[in-house]
């Protein structure tokens, strides 16, 4: 008690000295006001942008990998001992070009052997004839019977049928020896060879002897989401804004792993017709031309297809699109009552230093460019020209 009879006149005190504040203040104007009430009574001066249309092209990056254009296992199509390899490994090959002998010995005499059947066969047949030319003379003059003559014309057609018969056993002797040489399906450049001299080959077996890529020209299969390509397909239907291109000329580039781009242009070929249940994407195929073989069956890329064109798109200043916490991109625009109003809208892409504007704007709206980031949603603001924004730039 007797420590705070020290503090009692400066107590008593304080209210006279706040009052007397209150009265110092009174004499520059009025009393502070709260700083959020300030801010909102200060009028910001702003530059605008007015929306006008630009030909934008509808375009999708997407990832994928390339894939040959054709590409063939070569596989023996005969049992037998590998005796030869006729190509040098990585090289380009032609088709019909031998590629692997294997050993035709035996099949060489099994072609032999089917030759020999049909001369036997031959022979019995132009021994049939004459029987028959014979027995049928006789039957005309009633010297044998029925029976007799209806036997040999049996035989005849056995004759035949037996002739018949060797002479595919032949063809199939040949073509089992013409498989000694194992020939290339098409042509392309052609992997490492699994197999060396003197393995046995079997056509049932699961490894092939090597692979035939054709890489020029070269695909590149992509995956879109169905989600975003229902999207887009909105934005190209007969009652959207876009107008859509011609499907045959819809083009794509390539940019390889490490950022730099590929010269040439190639173009989708190819849309998928179901859905991958697991991955919810679609499956694309765009076409390259790839005549120095710059790229090989497997690279990653990224490719953008342009699927489609707004001929009356809206392309908004980057610097006049924000974001807020949550991410979601707003502009500023001017209401009637000269405060600033907060537009939430969508963006798909840059272009330059824009972004294209896929709902949100209309032409001829006017958005904040100069000064957005000092203008709050409800706060006076006030338009100047670009000309005046610039000397009170250089004044200061």
């Amino acid at each position: 008690m007797a420590r705070l009879s020290h503090f009692a006149p400066v107590l008593l005190a304080l209210p006279l000295l706040l009052a007397g504040c209150d009265q110092i203040s009174g004499l520059f104007g009025k009393k502070s006001e709260n700083p959020a009430a300030a801010m909102m009574g200060r009028v910001t001066r702003v530059t605008t942008v007015e929306m006008k249309p630009h030909r934008v092209d509808i375009e999708r990056e997407l990832t994928g990998r390339t894939v040959s254009y054709r590409w063939a296992e070569v596989r023996p199509e005969v049992n037998g001992i590998l005796r030869e390899r006729c190509f040098t490994e990585g090289t380009y090959v032609k088709a019909g070009d031998v590629l692997y002998r294997i050993e035709p010995d035996v099949y060489r005499a099994a072609l032999d052997n089917a030759r020999a059947n049909l001369a036997s066969a031959e022979a019995n047949l132009s021994v049939t004839k004459l029987r028959e030319k014979r027995i049928a003379s006789m039957y005309k003059s009633k010297s044998v019977s029925q029976q007799d003559y209806d036997d040999i014309k049996a035989a005849l057609q056995q004759a035949n049928a037996a002739v018949k018969a060797a002479k595919a056993a032949v063809r199939t002797a040949e073509i089992n020896l013409e498989r000694t040489e194992v020939k290339a399906p098409i042509s392309g450049f052609i992997t490492k060879s699994n197999f060396t001299v003197g393995n046995l080959l079997s056509v049932s077996q699961m490894q092939a002897l090597a692979t035939i890529h054709q890489t020029d020209p070269i695909y590149v299969e992509l995956s879109q989401s169905s989600d975003d390509l229902y999207s887009l397909q909105k934005q190209l239907g007969k009652h959207g804004k876009v107008k859509d291109s011609d499907p045959s000329r819809i083009k794509a580039t390539l940019t390889m792993h490490d950022g730099s781009f590929y010269p040439a242009v190639g173009h989708l070929n190819f849309t998928g017709v179901d859905v991958n249940q697991s991955t919810n994407t679609i499956l694309l195929r765009a076409e390259f031309p790839n005549p120095d073989r710059q790229l090989l069956p497997g690279l990653f890329v990224r490719t953008k297809v342009i699927l489609g064109e707004d001929p009356n798109g809206i392309l908004a200043p980057q610097k006049a699109v924000l974001r807020d916490a949550r991410g979601s991109t707003y502009v500023y625009l001017i209401d009637k009552a000269g405060k600033a109003e907060r537009r939430f809208i969508k963006v798909s892409h840059a272009i330059g230093n824009d972004w294209y504007v896929t709902d949100g704007l209309k032409l001829g709206e006017k958005i904040i460019l100069n000064g957005v980031n000092n203008v709050r949603a409800g706060a006076p603001v006030q338009e100047i020209s670009h000309e005046e924004a610039k000397k009170a730039f250089e004044g200061k």
